[in-house]
């Protein structure tokens, strides 16, 4: 803040002798007029008496005489004059001396009114040091971050995610909160919202956090954090079969051999389990696909890594170009795990009854989605005229931004 501190005084001293130069320049100025004039006066009065004396009127003595008296009132009016702009002059310059002392008091008192310089503190910071090595470090520059910019969203989001690895949930759902104010009723934040009040609440799924995780399954009815909350807190209140179910439809989004799809198969045995030792009957396990599919690899060329963020969604779906806009099938990816292969099949339809025919053209897109919301995408990769059924892995690379 140094700097910024010493252009400020720079720009005020500019300012004042801006300010003092014209004046000064123009006092000189006049005070050179006045003598001018007089001295001009005075040599006219003195050319008139010479003339006089030549002529015969004045005689030697009264000629010396008159230059004397003309030569007493150039001094008298000089000094006059001076007497009379003295006061003003005094005057002017104790207005200049305050102003001068009173403008960097203004601009400074304004400065801390209206100024950024938290903001601006914060910004170098952050240049200096991109990345903190502590999660305290993280929540600490977040925080300062919200501060300055209360109506960023995106901030507020961060922040709420830093408290939930802090195991912090009561700020995490507060933070959240703000989060949805700002950004509206998006899956992620609706849903991250909601596990932080559960948590909070002491593992209770209360009205308010039941109503954040709805309206997330209708936006995004394959959201992970909503399925898997909805999955935890099924289990905790006994209703195994609605745990399960939750969970195999998370499933279907993720890869088996990832560590989060075994932890989440595990839950779904042990809510087995629970029903069979309960003497109720398990709902039957996911079965594998039936009809046509479409494999396929989907990665992000090399180029774009380092612009997209590793927790980002990627949504991959097919649907009928001739068709409505709304994809037939569609799954859910996290960034993280790319590259990978996966299958699509009417299992992944997003309406009941969606059936995959070979025989129809389809169009592929993978779209990364920063924010976990399908509708808003950053960057995409598309394959047209595939068909469900075809041999071969299809490769499907996210390879440009969405303009």
């Amino acid at each position: 803040m140094t700097d910024l501190w010493f252009a400020a005084a720079g720009l005020v001293l500019v300012a004042i002798v801006m300010v003092l130069w014209p004046l000064w320049r123009r006092r000189q100025s006049e005070r050179v007029d006045r003598t001018a004039l007089n001295v001009a006066l005075y040599e006219e009065r003195v050319a008139e008496l010479e003339a006089q004396q030549r002529a015969g009127d004045l005689s030697e003595a009264q000629l010396a005489a008159a230059k004397g008296e003309a030569s007493r009132l150039l001094l008298e009016d000089t000094a006059a004059a001076d007497a009379r702009q003295a006061p003003l002059t005094r005057q002017l310059t104790w207005v200049l001396i305050i102003g001068a002392v009173a403008l960097p008091l203004a601009v400074l008192g304004l400065y801390r009114q209206w100024g950024a310089a938290d903001g601006l503190a914060l910004y170098r910071e952050m240049q200096a040091t991109p990345q903190v090595e502590t999660l305290e470090a993280l929540i600490d520059r977040t925080q300062r971050v919200v501060e300055v910019q209360p109506e960023n969203g995106e901030a507020w989001y961060m922040l709420g995610r830093a408290y939930m690895s802090a195991q912090n949930p009561e700020k995490a759902a507060d933070a959240f909160g703000n989060a949805l104010v700002r950004l509206g009723e998006q899956p992620e934040v609706l849903a991250q919202l909601a596990q932080a009040r559960y948590f909070a609440n002491g593992n209770q799924l209360d009205a308010e956090t039941a109503r954040a995780l709805d309206k997330a399954i209708e936006l995004d009815p394959q959201q992970p954090t909503a399925l898997g909350l909805l999955g935890i807190a099924a289990f905790e209140t006994g209703d195994f079969a609605g745990s399960i179910r939750y969970w195999q439809t998370l499933m279907q989004g993720m890869d088996p051999e990832s560590p989060g799809a075994q932890a989440i198969q595990s839950g779904i045995e042990r809510a087995r389990q629970r029903m069979v030792d309960a003497g109720q009957t398990p709902p039957p396990a996911a079965e594998p696909a039936t009809g046509p599919t479409i494999n396929l690899r989907v990665s992000v060329a090399p180029e774009l890594l380092a612009e997209l963020p590793a927790d980002a969604s990627v949504f991959v779906f097919a649907r009928d170009p001739n068709g409505p806009p709304m994809p037939l099938i569609a799954k859910r990816l996290s960034l993280s795990q790319l590259p990978l292969e996966i299958t699509l099949s009417a299992d992944d339809a997003m309406l009941p009854g969606v059936t995959l025919d070979s025989a129809t053209a389809l169009q592929l897109v993978a779209r990364v989605s920063p924010t976990g919301d399908a509708r808003e995408g950053t960057h995409l990769g598309q394959l047209d005229e595939v068909h469900a059924g075809q041999d071969g892995t299809l490769e499907l690379v996210i390879d440009r931004a969405i303009n």
